[in-house]
């Protein structure tokens, strides 16, 4: 990789290159080891998160995010997966190596409350109460209970079981359909995990290190996406790292911030390897795109997802899914697929890259799309 000396004492790399170490990174598409559901705890190592969402004109972001990077990838190894449930920056699946730095977000849900609504600490006390001598349960289960104990809608137990959830106290231990089944969370644990509170310097580098396994170089607004306990730490922690050669400063071609790589990335020498040929349709949960203003940054695409726009103001379609492609965002997708009748349904496909490629683009498109047609319905 060429590089020069930047200003900031770090190192100057084009858009291109950026590209390629965001790429190479956690949230690119290196294979992973193992199969199965092992293949699953693996890649969510790597990876550090996956999005769960109820969306699923396709198919759910987090089976769409893991078939795409995961050969003959079926359902049910997420279901059988050693992983666990809870916030990464919104709901998600976590592998268990980073249960402890969840400690700090439930310790503050406890002392302060749940952020979306208030709950009532007699019904948080009855739902405890109910699962610990009644074993797991769903929000469901509290539906038909309104001619005893005070009941009178089910949505009060729902409150305090996602209050308790996000405090701690309990953990999904599995899902039916897409219900969550709830349970204590100390009969959830696995054996031997380390539970200890991290220091907030220790969150802080944390998240520093997170960001850079999953994007392989990160902006300072990049690190601790959508989480706040200690990430006012995180600038000391950049500095700590950089002091330490753990890390670089890197001031990429067009960008008007600095981004942080791990040293490491420049240890070798010699050209860029070449892009992957294959086309890839990619979740709008994706963790590659997932972070808007970063996918604007270094890829150069603005993308909006419209499913959350009133339909006379879309411009696009209701779930445009973008397509990477040379190391660039390509254009989208629209597509619903149909499971009774067996069919993917493009309905609209916008190509937004160079002009001069786009005969080869049609054809990569077309292979992308009976390798997504035939995992769906195999």
């Amino acid at each position: 990789m060429s590089r020069g000396l930047a200003p900031s004492g770090g190192v100057s790399i084009s858009q291109t290159e950026a590209r390629h170490l965001a790429l190479a990174a956690g949230s690119g598409f290196a294979p992973v080891e193992g199969s199965g559901p092992a293949a699953v705890a693996n890649l969510l190592q790597r990876l550090g998160f996956v999005q769960i969402d109820t969306i699923s004109v396709v198919e759910r972001a987090h089976h769409h995010v893991l078939g795409c990077r995961l050969e003959n990838y079926k359902p049910e190894w997420l279901e059988n997966a050693d992983v666990f449930e809870y916030w990464g920056h919104a709901a998600s699946y976590l592998p268990w190596s980073d249960y402890r730095y969840t400690l700090h977000r439930k310790a503050n849900v406890k002392e302060h409350g749940y952020d979306w609504y208030k709950i009532e600490r007699t019904d948080v006390q009855r739902v405890l109460e109910r699962i610990r001598g009644e074993g797991p349960l769903r929000s469901k289960d509290f539906e038909e209970v309104k001619g005893r104990a005070g009941w009178w809608d089910w949505k009060p137990a729902k409150r305090a079981l996602e209050y308790l959830f996000m405090s701690g106290e309990l953990m999904v231990r599995s899902r039916q359909g897409f219900q969550k089944v709830f349970d204590l969370t100390q009969r959830v644990l696995p054996g031997n995990l380390d539970t200890s509170l991290p220091t907030p310097r220790e969150q802080a580098l944390w998240y520093i290190r997170r960001a850079l396994d999953l994007w392989g170089l990160v902006a300072r607004d990049e690190i601790a996406y959508q989480r706040r306990e200690h990430a006012e730490l995180v600038n000391p922690g950049l500095r700590e790292l950089v002091e330490a050669g753990e890390l670089v400063t890197c001031d990429v071609e067009g960008s008007d911030r600095p981004y942080w790589a791990p040293s490491r990335a420049f240890a070798g020498q010699g050209e860029l390897p070449p892009p992957e040929p294959r086309l890839r349709i990619l979740s709008p949960f994706d963790p590659l795109v997932i972070h808007r203003k970063r996918l604007q940054r270094l890829f150069g695409y603005d993308y909006k997802l419209e499913c959350y726009v009133p339909e006379p103001k879309r411009t696009f379609g209701y779930f445009g899914m973008p397509l990477l492609w040379n190391r660039a965002i390509v254009g989208l997708i629209d597509a619903k697929l149909d499971r009774k009748a067996r069919t993917l349904t493009v309905k609209n496909l916008r190509y937004d890259g160079p002009e001069g490629q786009k005969k080869a683009f049609d054809t990569a498109v077309s292979k992308a799309l009976e390798l997504y047609r035939n995992r769906l319905l195999s």
